[in-house]
């Protein structure tokens, strides 16, 4: 595994449990909002850590960890994904895995053997605005098949939306959400942007929607659209 980076304990990444962050390098995407940069464009100036580092580390925190988030960079572009995970399940830790959801059948394979136990799901935008978030090429059907997969799979999963005014409008979030309707996704979380340290630097100084503007826009869509990740400016 390409790992990059290894958080030994967060309380936030894992909602209810008690779990340690391991980052993969590398990505398929270049979200002009990203703030793992480095992990997406040049995670080779990154020092690896050795997957037994990790293993080792569970060993001894057993009783005391619940769970291990696997993050990125994006996972699921690393073919010895599955044995890692894997291995850390044969620890008796529950594992979530964050997707960009590109890669649908790696996703059913640990779906079907029973390896990860909650996902989180990044949905760009509405399939026409894609490519100018991600830079790339899209692969929103992949997207969309993974997700398909994650509603029918007995699992709990997070979809969540980055959002910037000046890469998604009011009618774009309104149209992303209609396609998560139809896909049968209605619980979804607008994440606020965070300036600072974006992949595309310009983001930062371009004004994005206030707290209220956009904890506004969720409310219009319904009860089961929540906003995260405020600024605390309104």
């Amino acid at each position: 595994m390409n790992i990059k980076g290894f958080v030994k304990t967060t309380l936030i990444d894992y909602p209810g449990k008690i779990a340690c962050l391991v980052f993969t390098g590398g990505c398929n995407y270049r979200c002009v909002y990203c703030h793992n940069a480095i992990l997406v464009t040049s995670p080779d100036k990154l020092q690896s850590i050795d997957p037994k580092e990790i293993f080792d580390f569970l060993d001894k925190r057993k009783g005391k960890l619940e769970g291990v988030v696997v993050s990125g960079g994006e996972p699921t572009i690393h073919s010895d994904l599955y044995d890692f995970i894997k291995e850390i399940k044969s620890k008796g830790y529950a594992v979530k895995l964050d997707t960009n959801g590109t890669n649908p059948d790696m996703v059913e394979k640990l779906l079907n053997d029973n390896l990860i136990d909650f996902v989180g799901i990044d949905y760009k935008g509405p399939y026409s605005v894609y490519q100018r978030i991600v830079q790339n090429n899209p692969h929103v059907d992949n997207v969309h098949k993974t997700l398909i997969i994650l509603k029918k799979a007995n699992i709990p999963i997070d979809v969540r939306t980055t959002v910037h005014k000046a890469l998604l409008k009011e009618s774009d979030i309104e149209l992303a959400y209609k396609e998560l309707n139809k896909l049968g996704i209605t619980e979804w979380y607008l994440q606020q942007f965070n300036p600072g340290h974006s992949l595309a630097q310009e983001f930062d100084n371009i004004q994005t929607y206030s707290d209220n503007e956009l904890i506004e826009i969720a409310s219009k869509l319904g009860k089961d659209v929540k906003v995260r990740s405020l600024l605390g400016t309104h």
